[in-house]
């Protein structure tokens, strides 16, 4: 029987491939995995990305619903967790998360105003008026 040859036994296994989306493209996927930040992973970030892209697309209709989830929890929430990835990446692997979020806000710039009275100390999406 013949002997298979060392490297093949030493060989690592394949590494799970980064998870990509639209504005975040595989190098910058693979930049956050290498973080070993535990919330921010690249299929995390994806998944966050997506649900962002999904309250900003949503109507103003729904948008102004008085105690709605989309714009009180998830929202905010998932804007939270991209701003943290953009922080913690450097510049080059960043870019392109940047520019998608960039797009993204100015959709949600144009559907809601500034709340004078809001906590000053909260993130600019916080101190939003849906309505």
């Amino acid at each position: 029987m013949p002997r298979r040859p060392p490297h093949r036994l030493r060989r690592l296994p394949r590494a799970v491939p980064p998870t990509t989306a639209r504005g975040l493209p595989s190098a910058t996927a693979a930049a956050l995995d290498r973080l070993d930040v535990g919330e921010l992973t690249s299929s995390s970030v994806a998944l966050e990305l997506e649900t962002w892209r999904q309250v900003v697309s949503l109507p103003v209709a729904v948008l102004s619903a008085p105690h709605n989830d989309w714009t009180e929890l998830i929202g905010p929430g998932a804007r939270r967790v991209l701003e943290d990835a953009v922080q913690a990446l450097d510049r080059r692997h960043g870019a392109p998360l940047r520019a998608e979020l960039a797009r993204l806000d100015a959709c949600l710039e144009r559907k809601t105003s500034n709340n004078p009275f809001a906590d000053p100390t909260q993130p600019w999406w916080a101190r939003r008026w849906w309505h």
